[in-house]
């Protein structure tokens, strides 16, 4: 995570490899871990990261929450429901949740993670694929049309918007993905100042 709790209460950044603050989730203690080679961030003196879908911070990770920050977010969000715990990568002023997702998941985690927080858009790491020409994108008549090698099949099954980060500040609003082979569909692309979070029902 990006943002801890220090003794005053204030969000903060980590500054320091070995820093103490609280986790903003759990308020158990956490550590910072800064270096050349790891992105700065905090972690969970016990080794136990509180929630369970929390994903080890990367640089894509990083550079999409300091760009929602730039949007108005709350990055990390504890949102609670059910007795339940997460913890948001973003929640706009909205109240609308910006998952961001780098690693591969499984239908049931999609539908799972769209029940807790229904309101919602997901943000998926496309860029290999789209570098590798593995997802090609085809222009048409006011949309795009794609065709991927190798996809991520679970993401033809969620129900929230979706969007596909190719890189380059490039940005695929997904619309509709066939799963079956071979896999594609359609969709829009847009240029990350364009990109409207608030928006929910453009999808």
């Amino acid at each position: 995570m990006i943002y801890a709790v220090a003794e005053d209460g204030t969000k903060i950044r980590p500054s320091y490899s070995g820093q103490r603050a609280k986790c903003p989730g759990c308020d158990g203690d956490v550590v910072a871990r800064c270096g050349r080679i790891v992105i700065d961030h905090w972690a969970h003196l016990s080794g136990v990261e509180c929630d369970s879908w929390s994903e080890s911070m990367s640089l894509w990770h990083l550079n999409w929450q300091v760009y929602l920050i730039g949007q108005g977010a709350d990055v990390e969000a504890k949102i609670e429901k059910d007795g339940k715990m997460h913890k948001a990568d973003a929640r706009m002023k909205s109240g609308l949740i910006v998952e961001l997702q780098h690693s591969h998941l499984s239908v049931e985690e999609i539908e799972e993670r769209e029940s807790f927080y229904e309101k919602m858009v997901w943000v998926f790491d496309a860029r290999r694929a789209f570098s590798r020409k593995r997802l090609d994108l085809r222009p048409g008549d006011n949309r795009y049309t794609f065709r991927w090698k190798h996809p991520r099949k679970s993401i033809a099954f969620a129900k929230c918007p979706v969007r596909l980060d190719l890189g380059g500040g490039k940005i695929f609003q997904l619309k509709k993905m066939y799963p079956d082979p071979p896999c594609g569909g359609y969709g829009k692309l847009v240029e990350i100042p364009e990109l409207a979070f608030e928006c929910y029902d453009d999808a």
